[in-house]
């Protein structure tokens, strides 16, 4: 069981898929973060969430541009070498690719300055996680669902809660879902395929109690670290 601090997130900073947030899970000893990747207009890999910022879309900003933004906003716009640079051998990193069309240049810096065992990609876009794969199929790349309400319950069952031939068509080598997805034997189904669970974001303490508890479940992504961290060594001890 791995507990991952969500956009780096704990109790010690206010801030999110910032320097200071990670700084902040690595002094708890929580084992992995979690973050967003998108690239500026002039090709830089940032650790932002939304798709814009102060109603500008980042895709359209240069990064001088964003960060003087971000700036006035109250804090800094991180690049990916610099999460790398300060979280290596420390650390895991979980890495998420926001946007299609980027895929090479993550993996390109990524690659550079980790090894395979210190990072996993993972990625709403069917397409991107399959693009990573072909890639380098020995980097450990996850697909993740329940991101939008469905339009409709069949939505749900077929491509959600059902994911298996997307796992196959994308090549993942995990799932991350919403927790909420975890139903008609979802767990059962997914380590009978050998695909781990990944599950986001778990914050009720009874749910992290639960989770924890289940030994199908792989990793649990949690804005609230130290309460998981400290189930889970609760649990270790019975």
């Amino acid at each position: 069981m791995q507990i991952i601090a969500h956009r780096g997130r704990t109790s010690l900073v206010e801030s999110e898929n910032t320097i200071e947030a990670f700084q902040a899970a690595i002094d708890i000893g929580v084992s992995w973060i979690e973050f967003d990747l998108r690239c500026t207009q002039d090709g830089y890999i940032v650790c932002y969430h939304d798709d814009k910022i102060d109603g500008h879309k980042i895709k359209n900003l240069t990064y001088d541009r964003l960060l003087a933004i971000g700036k006035a906003k109250g804090f800094i716009v991180p690049l990916l070498i610099e999460v790398i640079e300060l979280c290596r051998g420390k650390i895991g990193l979980d890495i998420e690719i926001k946007a299609e069309g980027y895929e090479d240049l993550v993996v390109a810096i990524v690659l550079k300055h980790l090894h395979y065992s210190q990072f996993i990609i993972k990625s709403f876009n069917d397409s991107s996680v399959r693009k990573i794969k072909n890639i380098d199929p020995k980097i450990k790349v996850g697909l993740l669902i329940g991101r939008l309400p469905p339009k409709n319950i069949w939505h749900i069952s077929i491509f959600q809660i059902f994911p298996e031939y997307r796992i196959f068509r994308s090549g993942a080598d995990f799932i991350s879902p919403n927790y909420r997805l975890l139903r008609f034997g979802f767990l059962w189904r997914m380590n009978r395929i050998g695909k781990e669970v990944y599950i986001w974001t778990v914050n009720k303490e009874s749910l992290l109690t639960k989770s924890i508890a289940n030994r199908q479940i792989s990793a649990i992504i949690t804005d609230r670290p130290e309460l998981a961290m400290q189930i889970l060594a609760n649990t270790a001890r019975r």
